[in-house]
């Protein structure tokens, strides 16, 4: 009995099948890399141009105006919202500044005392115990002694030095980086404006040039994709509502002035992974022990862990219910993307994770597990 041959043997086959998938996904990454730094403002803009859609559509209908000025007026209407957010924003942060100009003069004097007398009462008498100590010590022992403290000086003179190029360099990469932002900013514009008021144009091209198969499953996707992009900013605006409370009740509790102010900032800087409220509550908390506040420096640590407490525990549930996805699902996008690309990953990661449910809702990786067995009965399944 002869042999099935080498190259027919279905495991032979099957592993064929999967390097060449490997290939081709690699090559698919490295020229959707390129493709991606080409295209993505107007990838941005298509995006955004379906996600408005539904405010176009609406001054269409029931507005009767012709679909140029209803695009126009739907951007003037999402400009305003956001200019209106961001001129909240400007405006308390205006009214925080000139609060802490005439506050922080008044308060030079007593931290300066406060300093003196932390100095006087603590650091002066261990550096008399010191100076007792180290003339005690032999000859080698103040050498070594010496050599120590040389070296952690010098470590710490390294460290702020770095400390200081690092912001010197980011604030340099952040201002370079402003025009090409603004130019980016006007393309993405433009191309909304145009994608958005052919609309209807580019999705008959879609229906007529395209299969109905391929059709169903696009669509599908994007159907998806499209909900549950609107389901993660839901989610973003209830986490920021969340902080805003949460920071709320915290600063009444410790009788501040500007107590809603603050705690909107707070909510705003939620926005800001990791980081979010703690720019206003560490520093602050850092001021009132050095004033002798020592209530208030502990009640704003406390609040601040509150805020991450809450918002931790929040997150995977708020996002897992608004985007229909499991909240362990999530909490690993937000694992995994934080690893690969940093900050921004944890809004990467859970779009990502978005996309690929989507595909696999569609059935995409049913057809690549349909090749990679050589199952020919696939792609009829497919097309009934």
């Amino acid at each position: 009995m002869r042999g099935v041959p080498m190259m027919k043997h279905p495991a032979v086959q099957i592993i064929f099948r999967i390097l060449f998938l490997v290939f081709v996904f690699a090559l698919g990454l490295f020229l959707l890399y390129h493709f991606l730094r080409l295209t993505y403002p107007f990838l941005i803009a298509a995006l955004l141009a379906f996600l408005i859609n539904p405010i176009v559509n609406l001054f269409v209908k029931y507005l009767r105006f012709p679909r140029p000025l209803a695009v126009l007026a739907s951007l003037l209407f999402l400009f305003g919202v956001i200019g209106s957010i961001v001129f909240i924003l400007v405006k308390k942060t205006i009214d925080g500044v000139i609060y802490l100009s005439d506050f922080i003069p008044k308060q030079i004097e007593k931290i300066s005392m406060s300093v003196q007398d932390y100095f006087n009462n603590y650091i002066l008498p261990l550096w008399d115990r010191g100076v007792g100590f180290f003339d005690n010590l032999n000859t080698q022992q103040q050498q070594l002694m010496q050599e120590g403290i040389q070296i952690v000086g010098s470590n710490i003179a390294s460290l702020f030095k770095n400390l200081g190029q690092s912001l010197t360099n980011g604030l340099t990469s952040f201002i370079s980086a402003l025009p090409i932002t603004f130019t980016v900013i006007v393309f993405i514009i433009l191309a909304i404006y145009f994608i958005s008021k052919d609309m209807n144009k580019y999705t008959e091209m879609y229906k007529d040039k395209l299969p109905d198969i391929f059709q169903k499953k696009t669509w599908n996707v994007l159907i998806d994709l499209k909900s549950k992009i609107f389901g993660f900013f839901k989610s973003q605006i209830i986490l920021m509502m969340l902080t805003f409370f949460v920071s709320l009740i915290g600063l009444l509790i410790l009788r501040t002035e500007y107590a809603l102010t603050l705690a909107l900032t707070m909510g705003l800087l939620d926005l800001i992974p990791y980081f979010g409220p703690g720019l206003i509550i560490i520093p602050w908390s850092i001021y009132s022990f050095f004033t002798g506040d020592v209530f208030m420096g502990v009640g704003l640590l406390i609040l601040y862990a509150s805020t991450v407490v809450v918002r931790q525990f929040a997150e995977p549930k708020v996002l897992s219910s608004s985007m229909k996805l499991n909240p362990l699902a999530v909490l690993v996008s937000l694992f995994a993307g934080l690893q690969m690309f940093g900050l921004i990953g944890l809004v990467i990661g859970p779009i990502t994770l978005v996309l690929i449910i989507s595909l696999y809702d569609a059935k995409v990786f049913e057809g690549l597990w349909g090749f990679i067995k050589g199952d020919v009965n696939a792609k009829k399944q497919d097309g009934n």
